[in-house]
């Protein structure tokens, strides 16, 4: 099945609605507490109703470059607070099903909502990903913790490095870094910084002793849907 089409900001199921970009759970239009982990599963799940997200997908999706995390019981956990949120059940699912060693597959059908329109029918869009020596961390709409604590999206396992050391927000507006009061501090472009300061392509941020750099790609996504194709009258072949 194919997966969401790009331009949508949310989607619905059955009485929930998932807010892509500020990472919001509704029912009803109630909002549901959903935790950042849980919450890039379950995005992860609806992008692809009716197809098996494997666990290894939902691992990399969770800790993109960590080596040393119990995936399982984090997976596990995710899904389990998942479930929580909607009132699902493993045994009896409406929304999530297990595969069995395998992975899950979202069940229920999903629809996009809130398609971004603008006059010129395109949407202005940005890739942002932190570049760390050879590694490349992609960042979604949402909060991203570093630090040493394992579930974080940056995982630094060193002794200079706080549990939540710092967080990267990614808002529709601009991309933000804030210190959580780290015991070395968090630094932009060399300067230790005292609240939330507004990353720019190709800033440094140090934490601890490693240094890593924030990278900010323009990107324009068409949200008109494609013309029908014309029956091809030549003879040349189809690319």
């Amino acid at each position: 099945m194919a997966s969401l089409r790009v331009g949508s900001s949310g989607v619905r199921f059955g009485v929930f609605e998932l807010d892509l970009v500020t990472g919001e759970l509704r029912r009803k239009g109630i909002k549901v507490p959903l935790q950042e982990q849980p919450f890039r599963v379950l995005a992860l799940l609806v992008s692809r109703p009716g197809d098996l997200v494997t666990r290894d997908e939902l691992r990399t999706a969770l800790w993109p470059d960590a080596i040393s995390v119990d995936f399982d019981h984090g997976v596990n956990k995710a899904v389990g607070k998942i479930r929580r949120a909607l009132g699902d059940h493993a045994r009896n699912s409406h929304f999530v099903e297990t595969l069995e060693r395998r992975g899950y597959r979202f069940i229920t059908p999903v629809e996009p909502i809130g398609l971004r329109q603008l006059a010129s029918d395109t949407v202005a869009r940005s890739l942002y990903r932190i570049v760390w020596g050879d590694r490349n961390i992609m960042l979604s709409p949402g909060s991203h913790v570093i630090g040493r604590e394992p579930a974080s999206t940056i995982w630094i396992d060193s002794s200079f490095v706080s549990r939540r050391h710092a967080t990267i927000v990614v808002a529709p507006e601009n991309v933000t870094i804030v210190d959580h009061g780290s015991r070395n501090g968090t630094l932009v472009n060399g300067k230790t910084i005292d609240k939330a300061t507004t990353l720019a392509d190709g800033d440094t941020i140090r934490v601890g002793r490693e240094q890593m750099t924030f990278r900010s790609s323009p990107c324009s996504v068409s949200t008109q849907p494609e013309p029908a194709q014309k029956p091809n009258t030549s003879q040349r072949p189809h690319r």
